[in-house]
């Protein structure tokens, strides 16, 4: 019977391209054979199955048992294990991931993808679902740094993390399932659970299926309303795929994803001394984002290369009552004021690739690509608890004649200071692409690739309420208007050279360019401001050089890479003169130095493993600007979320035990460095370090294979921040990573 290799949680995290190799057999003396060398590791990223340690860019890949018997749940999980990657959630907005020191401001598209499979998630205006699906069941999660516009476009700016599912596999029955709970200190208690079930139906086709249940507990009290551990979260999900080969060159999948997310209240608290409290909201602040996702791809395999067509559609929703009675920072018996956010998004895209595949010195990829989204969006600012002149049937019944009026009271007799209705927002994306290498010599080899795009944004944005009188009043219309269109083209280039010395030292440069959406404004509050109509993509250069060495006979690795990435034009939310509401522009630019080191050890100490993995990121305003306050930017200035040096330390121990059982364990120590987190320097963020640990015991010779694993996370129980006040107005919101937790889980496979 073959051996289940657990490996730490760690291993491909810290910047790793292998897993650990071990050797197979019934035999128990067999069983105790050290684990003799790191194994390459096949990732997809660049559209192809290709060796990790091939790619001239850089991939951190985290394979599927990892994230099941580290007991991950989320991006907070194994985003923070990765150098050169800040991961940031204020507690009201979708987060936002940062790679290599470039980051997207407040409501501002992403500046890196995010993907299932090939499919892009991400909405390219006003992002407000976040794909974090769980991680169960999948084949592996790759995180790819750098620019990736040649092959996935304006949804990855500086980078993309790629969800990979598990394929149904052809004549084998499997069934697995786990369940996990968690204890949070000075917080509640959790538990999470799923299965999943592999079904073949005859030799060429299969069904998978899987499903889960997630309770997480909370940890942060609201004083105000009397309420312990607000911040729960419900989620729930499943994700269902078919695979038919009916002969050896077709191969037709399809997969259908659900996720649907209940946050019970924010995580905000009101302090920076580390207090998991708020005493400034009167009421809950609730949010639900949930999403579908149907994917149907067609692939017929020639001779020399494969064509494959994919279809996707996505349907994201969000609704969000957030509490901004803290607005101003009043302290007591603040107003009771609301801001009530509705959106949905609904995506088609079509990609037509072909792939070459053989022996050849040449490899090459070709396709082309669309995607369409229809966006809508409302969003109130509601002052609940402001006495009305009249009952609010009878000032309703003349608000429609009155400029300025309409929308002002709503059904319920509030009063409605800011009603802003994106109806819609469209945007249209088309592009041609294409890859090429040649290897030359049998060590050096050549790769251009090229992305031509043709880009259309469309906005019809309505306001109305108190703060558009000004406007209203003036045109003697109800409402408030903005409209605009924005079209824009233009070419994504890569190049790269690999030179390969031997079999342990290659070296490779690279040059590639990335973009991000522009479009019309559409933030509420713009009729109160000079905003420009429209805002600009913004672009990088991105210039990379890595060395990747391995040594004493494939048991260490060493590998280095510097870069330099020079940001044109990057967008900001800037405010308005309203001080509520905002808009988009384009600022300056900015500038990222860095480098970063990856080292992974297999000791001669059967089962003992030492990994480090490190950066630095320098990232730095280029040109002065005018902040949304007045103040002038000057040049050199850092940018926000950039954490300059961040490093995690792995030691791992695996060993085989009495009656066929197996153990691995890991202790990992991970630093990050604070950073600002606006422009105007209004706070700071991280700064903090962590201690995580892991212990769990496998055996394959019991029915059901089963595996414990025990997870101490935050062992230290520190307080860092992700996030700080974005806004003057809400100058005490801090949000801090999860106190000190434990995990245990058990999982069954079958």
């Amino acid at each position: 019977m073959k051996k289940r290799v657990i490996l730490p949680a760690l291993l491909s995290t810290l910047g790793s391209q292998f897993a650990v190799a071990q050797t197979n057999s019934d035999d128990a003396a067999a069983k105790a054979a050290p684990r003799v060398k790191l194994e390459e590791v096949l990732v997809t990223a660049t559209k192809r199955e290709v060796n990790l340690r091939e790619l001239t860019s850089t991939v951190n890949a985290i394979g599927g048992d990892d994230l099941e018997s580290g007991g991950f749940q989320g991006q907070e999980d194994f985003l923070k294990l990765l150098p050169g990657v800040t991961f940031y959630n204020d507690g009201t907005n979708s987060s936002r991931i940062t790679i290599r020191g470039i980051g997207a401001d407040l409501n501002t598209s992403n500046t890196t993808g995010v993907f299932i499979g090939d499919v892009p998630f991400e909405d390219p205006v006003l992002p407000r679902v976040t794909l974090d699906p769980n991680p169960f069941d999948l084949a592996r999660i790759e995180v790819l740094k750098g620019p990736q516009g040649t092959l996935f476009g304006g949804s990855a700016l500086n980078g993309a993390v790629r969800y990979v599912p598990q394929d149904p596999a052809m004549a084998e029955w499997q069934i697995k399932t786990y369940y996990q709970s968690e204890d949070v200190n000075e917080g509640g208690v959790g538990h999470s659970y799923g299965a999943a079930i592999n079904i073949p139906l005859g030799e060429h086709f299969a069904l998978r299926a899987m499903a889960f249940e997630r309770e997480s507990a909370g940890w942060v009290d609201s004083e105000r309303q009397n309420q312990k551990d607000v911040n729960e979260i419900h989620q729930s999900g499943n994700r269902f795929m078919a695979l038919w080969t009916p002969t050896d060159e077709w191969r037709i999948s399809a997969m259908s994803v659900s996720q649907n997310t209940v946050i019970k209240d924010t995580a905000i608290t009101d302090n920076r001394e580390g207090r998991l409290s708020r005493s400034n909201t009167v009421e809950a602040s609730p949010q639900h984002p949930r999403y579908n996702l149907q994917t149907l791809g067609i692939q017929y395999s020639f001779e020399s290369f494969d064509v494959l067509s994919q279809t996707s559609k996505t349907r994201k929703s969000f609704d969000a009552f957030i509490d901004a009675s803290r607005i101003g920072n009043i302290e007591n018996a603040p107003p009771s004021v609301a801001i009530v956010n509705d959106n949905t998004s609904d995506s088609l895209s079509q990609e037509l690739r072909f792939t070459s595949h053989g022996d050849s010195p040449w490899t090459w990829l070709a396709g082309a690509f669309y995607r369409e989204i229809n966006l809508h969006e409302t969003i109130d600012v509601l002052a609940s608890n402001t006495p009305l002149p009249l009952p609010p049937e009878l000032l309703n019944s003349v608000g429609g004649f009155v400029p300025g009026f309409q929308g002002t009271i709503t059904e319920e007799g509030k009063l409605n200071t800011a009603h802003s209705e994106a109806d819609p927002i469209e945007v249209e994306e088309i592009a041609l692409f294409g890859e090429v290498s040649r290897t030359f010599w049998g060590s050096l080899e050549a790769t251009l690739g090229l992305r031509a795009f043709r880009n259309t944004s469309y906005s019809h944005v309505s306001f109305s309420g108190a703060l558009s009188f000004n406007q209203t009043v003036a045109t003697g219309s109800t409402e408030s208007v903005e409209e605009g269109t924005l079209k824009e083209e233009g070419i994504n280039p890569k190049f790269a050279l690999k030179y390969i010395y031997n079999d342990n030292i290659s070296i490779y440069g690279s040059v590639s360019k990335g973009f991000r959406f522009g479009g019309a404004q559409v933030l509420i509050g713009t009729f109160t401001s000079d905003a420009p109509p429209i805002y600009k993509s913004d672009t990088i250069w991105a210039y990379e050089i890595g060395l990747r060495t391995q040594w004493l006979d494939e048991t260490l690795t060493v590998d280095i890479t510097p870069f330099l990435v020079d940001w044109t034009d990057p967008q900001l939310q800037q405010a308005d003169s309203s001080g509520i509401g905002a808009y988009f522009d384009n600022v300056g630019g900015a500038q990222a130095r860095g480098a970063e080191m990856s080292i992974n050890y297999l000791t001669p100490i059967p089962g003992l493993m030492l990994s480090f993995a490190g950066s630095y990121v320098d990232t730095v305003t280029t040109e002065p600007f005018i902040a949304n306050n007045g103040a002038e930017i000057p040049p050199g200035t850092r940018w926000p979320l950039a954490s300059q040096q961040q490093s995690v330390t792995t030691i791992s121990y695996g060993t085989n035990l009495p009656a066929n059982w197996s153990m691995n364990s890991s202790l990992t120590f991970a630093t990050i460095s604070s950073a600002p987190n606006t422009l105007a320097y209004l706070d700071e963020v991280f700064g903090y370090e962590t201690l995580d640990a892991q212990l769990s015991l496998s055996n394959e010779y019991i029915s059901g294979r089963p595996e414990i694993a025990l997870t101490l996370s935050n062992a230290l129980d520190e307080r860092g921040r992700i996030s700080g006040v974005n806004n003057p107005q809400f100058a005490n919101d801090n949000v801090y990573i999860r106190p000190k937790t434990i995990t245990a889980r058990l999982s069954l496979s079958f």
